[in-house]
């Protein structure tokens, strides 16, 4: 893949109120656009997944470990095999990449609509088939992960990457803010079913975009190695290794991603401690997607106030004060008002870790260093999810949230003193 355009006069750094106006334009360009939109969607049908399957898994177990084994097998293949996918990545059209792991995905989500559609939640033996689907789900993801995020600069010009890679972030958090409520009032209102249901449809849009999208850069390498693909892997783990800074940067992503499992795993547990219901765990976690999205518009101005430097510990911080709120809250509106601090902490961790390491790479290599990145970012969820919903049914949930903080915590301490950049 081709380097995006080098910036122009026409294309240079501009105020803030121009970085406003290139915000509405990439929301509007044709290239760009139909891809945010169209992810945003499918991303929004994920949390319809993630809310309806804690919530089943929850009422067929009590167990909080049982809806941690839900992220564990959502993510295994991330972690197993993501950094081989990162190396397919550098040698296939990305473009195709993404259209297979998509399909894949659409796969696993269609086959637990109909199965719940035609025998009920009730009928169920236990929540395996949805571990099945979940896994199904996930090992599509791992395809995803490297080519979604190596495929943005080919999508827009040079000097609006940082503002596509926060705007790609945001497809997450929006799925964050209006996922999650939607699918506990749906759940509430209409039952698990329509849930899975839904979220087999919204994997269509996406779909159909990836057939017809015209990049603006080259999405497939000028040529395929001879080598074998263990020698891609190789190359970009030696050439991560060989950048102490590029390490911090990963490591805060990987304090970023564990930090923010407790919004998956301990959400249903979170919700009966504090008296509510199936609605209850989707404003929670639709609070923490509600307050990335709120920042994300912003991240240009807080990362010229804070410096590259500063940014990700400070969303550490963040996400700190937010999950102590949540584990001590009193009652809901409490709660919420923590989750929501702990989302914009999560926004400003993720972008700019994305963002230091997008600027830093060789073109050849995006593929697999991004890889890595989502290993550190989504790979350890399965175990963040194992020792949040062991700790929560050994101790109580609030303890659970504790222990997160914890991580958070030391995570923006390491990062105040070191720094989180790859200069």
């Amino acid at each position: 893949m081709a380097d995006v355009p080098p910036t122009t006069s026409a294309d240079a750094p501009a105020s803030a109120a121009d970085g406003a106006t290139r915000f509405r334009d990439l929301l509007t360009d044709r290239v760009f656009a139909p891809f945010f939109y169209a992810n945003s969607l499918s991303n929004i049908g994920n949390w319809f997944q993630n809310v309806a399957a804690g919530i089943v898994v929850y009422e067929l177990t009590g167990s909080n470990a049982a809806v941690g084994a839900v992220s564990m097998v959502q993510f295994i293949a991330t972690l197993l095999l993501t950094p081989w996918m990162g190396g397919l990545t550098d040698r296939v059209d990305r473009q195709r990449m993404l259209f297979t792991g998509q399909t894949i995905a659409f796969c696993g989500a269609a086959a637990l609509a109909v199965a719940v559609i035609v025998v009920g939640v009730d009928g169920l033996p236990g929540p395996w088939p949805i571990y099945a689907a979940t896994a199904v789900i996930g090992l599509g993801a791992a395809t995803i992960l490297p080519s979604l995020q190596a495929v943005v600069p080919a999508l827009v010009r040079r000097p609006d990457l940082d503002k596509a890679i926060a705007l790609n972030s945001m497809t997450f958090n929006i799925a964050r803010s209006i996922g999650p409520i939607a699918a506990g009032a749906t759940v509430a209102a209409l039952g698990a079913e329509w849930a899975f249901g839904i979220n087999a449809l919204t994997f269509l849009p996406l779909l159909i975009v990836l057939l017809v999208i015209s990049p603006r850069g080259d999405v497939a390498p000028d040529e395929t190695p001879d080598a074998p693909i263990t020698a891609d892997v190789k190359e970009g783990l030696d050439w991560i290794r060989a950048r102490p800074q590029v390490l911090t940067v990963l490591a805060a992503t990987l304090a970023v991603g564990w930090t923010s499992d407790p919004f998956s795993t301990l959400m249903p547990a979170m919700a009966e401690t504090l008296g509510g219901g199936d609605g209850t765990v989707g404003l929670l976690v639709g609070s923490f997607g509600l307050g990335a999205a709120l920042v994300a518009p912003a991240f240009d101005r807080l990362l010229d106030l804070l410096g590259r430097d500063r940014i990700t510990p400070t969303g550490l911080a963040l996400t700190t004060v937010g999950l102590a709120t949540v584990a001590v809250a009193p009652m809901t509106p409490v709660a919420l008002a923590g989750a929501v601090i702990s989302g914009s902490g999560f926004l400003l961790g993720v972008t700019g870790s994305n963002s230091e390491l997008q600027k830093a790479m060789p073109e050849r290599l995006r593929g697999r260093v991004m890889a890595w990145w989502s290993v550190a970012f989504l790979g350890c969820r399965p175990i963040a999810a194992l020792v949040d919903g062991t700790v929560a049914d050994l101790t109580d949930v609030r303890v659970a949230l504790g222990v997160a903080a914890g991580v958070a915590g030391t995570a923006s301490i390491v990062g105040w003193r070191t720094s989180f950049t790859t200069e």
